[in-house]
C-alpha cells in the first residue's frame, strides 16, 4: 500500500507543514484577541499613547522590593453593556447617540468656559475667583487648577490645553513650599493629578514632577508612629531633620494617601513610597476601636491611638479613608486581604449603626446616612454622597448584593436632596427626621429658625452652601456604569442644567451661598479646582460610552484621578 504523502515532494511537504503551523498560530492569536476585547470592551479604540506605556503600570510590583504574586482579575464591576461584534462599537440607536453626545458636548463646553476664565484671569495661580476675576493661592501657588484638570482635559481630547498646562507644570519646583501645605490636599490634587495624567498620556515630565513631589513629602511621615502630619513645610522638612509639625491627626488626612503613594511606588520602582503608607494602614488597623470597623475622626501621630471614640462619620474628616479601603484592594487586584477585611468590617457597622429611614411623604424608599456624635446624629452631608458609588463598586467586587440595594436607596436620597430645593442643587448638609421619631422642642425650634430657607419634607435643618461638590454626580456615574440604568443619566443631566442656570458666571462657575433660599440666590465667588477634576469629569463620563475609563480597568482616587488597576 502506498500512502499519498509519500508521493508529495519533500519541499512541498515542508511548505504544507509550515502552512498548517501558521494557520494554527493565527487561530490561536485570533482567539486571544477575541477573548481580550470581550474582557475589556473598547480596548481596540484606546489611543496609541495607552499602548506605548501601558505595560509598566501593569507590572505587579509596588516598587522593586515588593512583588505581588497573587494579583487576580477580581469580579467584573461594570454592567454588560451591548457592543457590536468584537465589542468595537457601543450599540445604541442614532437618536440615543445624538442625545448622549450633545449632552456630553454641553459639559465639555462648560469645562472650556471655566478653563478659559482661569487662563485669562488666574493662569499659574491655584484657582480663579469667578465673580471678581481675581486669583487665589490656597494650595501653595503651584497651579492647582491646571494640575487637577490635566486628566479631564486628556479624557475630553483637549490636547492643546493639556500641552500648555503640562509645559507650565514642567517648570514648577515641587521641592519648595512657601509655608505649610496640607499633606492630604497636596497628595490627592497634585500627586494624584500628575500620576493619572502620566498614565493616560505617557508624558514623562509628569512622572518626573510627581516623583519630585513624592520625595519631598516623605519627611512628613517622620512622626513617632509614621502617621503623617496634617500640614508640612516642604522646604524646612528637607533641610531640618528635627522639624515637626504638631497637631491632632484627622482620619481622612492620614488615611487617604495610599492610592497615590502606592501608584508612585509602582511607577518609579521605589518601594519606600509603599512602605510609608502601608505602615499608616497597619497603625490604623491595630488601633483600639469601640465598634469594629468604625474609625474615630481624631488620632494622635505620637501614640497611634484614637482620641475620641464617640465621633464617627462617613462625611467630613473621615469620608475618603473608608473609600480608599476598597479602592486599595482594587488597585492591587485583591493581593492584600487586609484591605478587604477592613472595608467589610466598616460597611457592616455602617449598615447597623448609621443608616436610617426617614419621614418623607410618599418616599419610603429613601434611606439616610447619619453620624455618631455622642449618640446617633441624623445629619447627612453632601460629602457622604460618595457612599452609594463606593457601595456599588464594593458590592460587585466582593459579591455583597445587599450593599448594592443600599447604594441604590442612598443614591436616590442624594438626588432627592438636589431635586427638593428651589435651585435643583443639593445642600452642604441637612438634618432629617427619623422614621417613628417625634419632633421635640429643640427640633421644632431649629425648624422654625430657618424662615429664609425652603426646607424639604422630612428635613428640619439645612446648610444651603454649595461648593460645586461632585459626590452626588460621582455616585450617579458609578451607579449607571454598574446597573446600566439610563435614569441615572437623566438625573445627572438635570443636575448639570441646574449648575448651568445658577452657577455660571461670565468668567467660569461659582458656588452658591444658599441653594434653598426663598429669597435671592447668591453666588459665593469661589470655584474649587475639584470642579474640573471631579464634577465635570464625572458628568462627562456619565455621557461617554462605557469603555471610556472603564471601572474594570481603572480606580479613581478621591479627587477623581483614574489609576490603572493591576491585572494578573
Amino acid at each position: 500500500m502506498i500512502f499519498l504523502s509519500s508521493k508529495i515532494p519533500w519541499k512541498s511537504k515542508s511548505r504544507l507543514f509550515v502552512s498548517v503551523f501558521l494557520i494554527i498560530i493565527i487561530i490561536l492569536i485570533t482567539y486571544q484577541i477575541f477573548f481580550i476585547v470581550n474582557q475589556y470592551p473598547g480596548i481596540l479604540n484606546r489611543p496609541k499613547e495607552w499602548w506605548d506605556h501601558a505595560y509598566p503600570p501593569r507590572l505587579n510590583r509596588l516598587g522593586d522590593d515588593v512583588v505581588l504574586k497573587n494579583v487576580s482579575s477580581l469580579a467584573k464591576i461594570q454592567y454588560d453593556f451591548p457592543y457590536s461584534a468584537f465589542r468595537k462599537k457601543f450599540i445604541e440607536t442614532p437618536e440615543e447617540k445624538e442625545l448622549r453626545e450633545s449632552r456630553r458636548e454641553s459639559i465639555k463646553q462648560g469645562f472650556l468656559h471655566a478653563w478659559n476664565g482661569y487662563v485669562k484671569y488666574a493662569w499659574g495661580s491655584d484657582e480663579v475667583l469667578p465673580l471678581s476675576n481675581q486669583s487665589s493661592n490656597g494650595y501653595n501657588g503651584w497651579g492647582a487648577t491646571m494640575v487637577d484638570a490635566l486628566d479631564t482635559m486628556w479624557i475630553m481630547d483637549l490636547k492643546e490645553e493639556f500641552k500648555n498646562a503640562t509645559e507650565y507644570i514642567s517648570h514648577v519646583n515641587f521641592n519648595s513650599s512657601k509655608a505649610q501645605i496640607s499633606v492630604f490636599e497636596t497628595t490627592i490634587r497634585y500627586l494624584g493629578g500628575m500620576l493619572s495624567a502620566y498614565e493616560l498620556s505617557g508624558d514623562e515630565i509628569l512622572l518626573e514632577k510627581a516623583t519630585q513631589l513624592g520625595e519631598a513629602m516623605i519627611p512628613a511621615f517622620n512622626s513617632p508612629t509614621g502617621l503623617p502630619y496634617n500640614n508640612w513645610n516642604l522646604t524646612r522638612g528637607l533641610i531640618d531633620s528635627n522639624y515637626r509639625s504638631y497637631g491632632t491627626g484627622l482620619l481622612a488626612q492620614v488615611g487617604t494617601l495610599q492610592l497615590e503613594f502606592m501608584k508612585l511606588a509602582q511607577l518609579t520602582g521605589n518601594s519606600t513610597f509603599f512602605y510609608k503608607v502601608q505602615n499608616v494602614t497597619n497603625v490604623l488597623d491595630k488601633a483600639k476601636k469601640k465598634i469594629p470597623g468604625f474609625y474615630p475622626m481624631f488620632i494622635s501621630q505620637e501614640t497611634g491611638e484614637f482620641l475620641d471614640f464617640d465621633e464617627i462619620s462617613f462625611g467630613a474628616n473621615a469620608d475618603s479613608f473608608y473609600e480608599y479601603l476598597i479602592k486599595e484592594y482594587l488597585l492591587v487586584g485583591g493581593a492584600f486581604d487586609q484591605y478587604k477585611r477592613m472595608y467589610e468590617e466598616s460597611i457592616d457597622s455602617m449598615h447597623k449603626y448609621l443608616t436610617r429611614e426617614g419621614q418623607v411623604k410618599n418616599r419610603p424608599d429613601l434611606l439616610f446616612l447619619g453620624e455618631i456624635y455622642h449618640g446617633f446624629l441624623p445629619r447627612m452631608e453632601h460629602l457622604g454622597c460618595f457612599v452609594p458609588g463606593m457601595l456599588a463598586i464594593g458590592a460587585k467586587t466582593l459579591n455583597r448584593p445587599k450593599d448594592l440595594e443600599v447604594a441604590i436607596r442612598l443614591g436616590e436620597t442624594c438626588y432627592w436632596a438636589y431635586n427638593s430645593t428651589p435651585t435643583g442643587i443639593g445642600p452642604e448638609d441637612f438634618y432629617f427626621l427619623e422614621k417613628n421619631v417625634t419632633m421635640d422642642e429643640k427640633t421644632t425650634w431649629l425648624k422654625q429658625s430657618q424662615e429664609d430657607t425652603v426646607l424639604p419634607d422630612g428635613v428640619y435643618k439645612l446648610n444651603g452652601n454649595y461648593l460645586l461638590r461632585p459626590e452626588t454626580v460621582e455616585s450617579l456615574f458609578v451607579l449607571y456604569r454598574v446597573t446600566g440604568d439610563k435614569s441615572y443619566q437623566e438625573k445627572g443631566w438635570k443636575i448639570w442644567q441646574s449648575i448651568e442656570k445658577w452657577c455660571k458666571t461670565e468668567t467660569a462657575y461659582s458656588g452658591l451661598i444658599n441653594v434653598a433660599s426663598n429669597k435671592e440666590i447668591i453666588q459665593n465667588d469661589n470655584m474649587e479646582s475639584f470642579f474640573f477634576a471631579e464634577t465635570l469629569k464625572y458628568l462627562y463620563l456619565l455621557f461617554s460610552t462605557p469603555d471610556v475609563i472603564s471601572l474594570d480597568d481603572y480606580v479613581f482616587n478621591t479627587e477623581a484621578h483614574p489609576f490603572l488597576r493591576m491585572k494578573p
